[in-house]
This record gives structure tokens, sequence and C-alpha cells, in this order.
């Protein structure tokens, strides 16, 4: 399946490098969450719980939500695409690559939010906006220092609760979980399936900038093309063991999965 990503990963970076320039958008804030799920809901152990740490860079207007790993195996292929412009002898050794869980990326302009991820080998772009939440709660506490209000939302049919300040009042969140009149610095949903907790904020000028285009498509093409994909893993790779995919399609079956 790596093997996969990294073919990804080499032509996403070429493409970027063969765009033409466009006006640039810069951070001001960077905040680092950690980013706590559970790929097998069967398993109650909290020790076995997936984490990632994520990075949020935004400004007023924009931001760009992703992997702090998967950004780090992104700049090693990146400088390979420059390498290999004066040498033919460039070699990347998957071994070596900063290992990554998350490979989504989701790119906010304006009120327009734009999820991209792979399903296989193809990346695939949908367009989503802010989420409707429930504001009216009493409850305070304090994150890294700044206090915050409690709020609600039904993300994917579940119950999430964010934890937001208007200390940085900027309508921003990980993830799609944005639209507050605050920073959101912790939201979980009600199973703690998936949560995203700040683990750090500075100000920091970061190029906000879409890593890779996706093929267009709507949320629901794109669900409807993972759970394709769930079904019968690679499909067009003929000797892939039938053992190994039955293997893939049951741990599949375990998942709740955040966009669902």
């Amino acid at each position: 399946m790596r093997n996969y990503f990294l073919i990804l990963l080499i032509f996403s970076c070429l493409f970027s490098f063969a765009q033409q320039k466009e006006e640039k958008s810069f951070s001001d804030i960077e905040v680092q969450f950690e980013y706590s799920f559970t790929r097998d809901t069967t398993d109650v152990d909290l020790s076995h719980r997936s984490r990632e740490i994520m990075v949020l860079d935004f400004n007023p207007n924009s931001s760009i939500f992703y992997s702090q790993q998967y950004l780090a195996a992104r700049k090693v292929f990146e400088q390979a695409a420059i390498d290999a412009q004066t040498s033919a002898n460039v070699e990347i050794r998957a071994a070596d690559l900063p290992k990554y869980k998350i490979s989504y990326s989701i790119l906010r302009n304006g009120s327009s939010i734009f999820y991209t991820g792979n399903i296989s080998r193809d990346v695939y772009t949908f367009e989503s906006t802010y989420l409707k939440w429930k504001t009216d709660y009493s409850e305070t506490k304090t994150i890294l220092g700044y206090k915050c209000n409690k709020a609600t939302t039904v993300f994917n049919n579940r119950l999430f609760t964010a934890w937001y300040t208007k200390q940085i009042p900027i309508s921003e969140g990980p993830y799609r979980f944005k639209g507050l009149t605050g920073l959101i610095l912790q939201v979980s949903d009600e199973k703690n399936y998936h949560s995203f907790n700040a683990i750090g904020i500075e100000k920091k000028q970061v190029e906000i900038k879409p890593f890779s285009k996706g093929i267009p498509v709507t949320r629901e093409q794109y669900l409807k093309k993972r759970d394709e994909f769930k079904s019968n893993p690679y499909p067009e790779r003929k000797n892939f063991p039938k053992d190994k995919r039955d293997q893939m399609i049951e741990a599949f079956k375990k998942e709740i999965p955040l966009e669902s």
C-alpha cells in the first residue's frame, strides 16, 4: 500500500513544480494538535489507539490542516524532484521516509472548505461548508492558557463536543471543525473514537496552499468510491494475496472513519 502512496507523492510534487505561480497567502498562527483515533472499535485498550501530530496553519481568510509527518515525507520528494533536474541518480528509500498515518489535507479559502484525500492511487477533492453549532452552554475550561467555551455539533451522524476560545477570534479549528466565533482547541465525539487536542500554539508564517490537485467530486461520490475500495481493495492488483485482501476487508469493517 505504501508504494502507491510514494508514487502518488512524487507525481503530485512534480505537478506542483509545473504549476504557474499564484498570489501567495501566509499564515499568522500555527496550532499543533494530537489526533487520537481508533482503527478497531472492538479494542477498548486506550494504549492501542493511533496517534498523529496534525498542524493547522491559518490567517483570517484561509487555512491548511495536515499531518506533520506527511508534510515531512512530501519535502523529501520535493527535494528529489529538484535534484532529478540535474542528476539521473536520485534514489528514495521507502524505509528512510518519515512515517505517517494521515495523508489527507483540509484547505479553507474564505467560507469554502476543501477536503483532499487519496483512495488507492487516485486523489480526490470535495468541497464543504461550515458546520452548524449549538453554543448555548455555560461550561468553560482552560486549554493552553486560553479560556474556552463549549459547543456541540452533529457531524456524520455523531455528536461532537468542541472547546473554542474567543481570545483568538478566528473561525478555525482542526479538520472540518470550523464555524465558531473563535479557534477550536479541542474536539471529540461522544465515544472518543476521534479526538483532536491542541498541544501548542505559536505565531508562524507558513505558505497556505494545496498539497495536490485532486479529481473534483462531491462528498457522496468520494464516500461511494471509498466504500467500493473497502469492499474490494486493490482490484487491479491481480497477484494481491486473497488472505491479505480478506484481512483488509475485515479490518475496514471494524473502523468508524471520521468522514462517514
